[in-house]
């Protein structure tokens, strides 16, 4: 992404001394609260466009904090995120349960019933990452020695 790499070193460094203090911010159904699941890691997904085949513009940065149960969920096979990058809502589908047959682990919308009338657009990530898409902040951490 433009702007020489994923995310800076002091940012990087920000977010993994606030993660002691900061809860889940997906979905883990009604009736419960974000405080009974602390975070372990982050999502990073850059939300942006490519111009050509050589230039990406990052517009922000999204950063999702994530339990463990979640961050476990968003690698294996059975269940897919649906999640709203303008709102934040998001839901979890059980694959096995579905009337469709999912096969990515992440579903980034633009626009839900919850935010807007008019639907932006359906953006598809699988993890463990694909190059630019989505990446556990901790995991990227301890692939960089640097």
């Amino acid at each position: 992404m433009e702007g020489g790499g994923f995310m800076d070193r002091i940012e990087r460094l920000r977010l993994l001394a606030e993660l002691s203090t900061e809860h889940c911010e997906l979905n883990h159904g009604p009736g419960t609260k974000g405080e009974d699941y602390p975070a372990v890691d982050y999502i990073v997904v850059n939300i942006g466009y490519k111009e050509d085949e050589v230039k990406e513009v990052s517009v922000r940065k999204l950063v999702i904090p994530v339990c463990a149960e979640c961050a476990e969920a968003l690698v294996g096979d059975e269940w897919t995120l649906l999640y709203c990058f303008l709102c934040g809502n998001n839901r979890w589908v059980s694959r096995q349960l579905a009337k469709l047959e999912y096969r990515h682990h992440v579903l980034w919308l633009r626009g839900c019933p919850e935010c807007t009338k008019e639907f932006g657009g359906l953006y598809f990530a699988d993890l463990p990452k694909e190059e630019g898409t989505v990446e556990f902040l901790v995991e990227e951490k301890e692939l960089d020695p640097a």
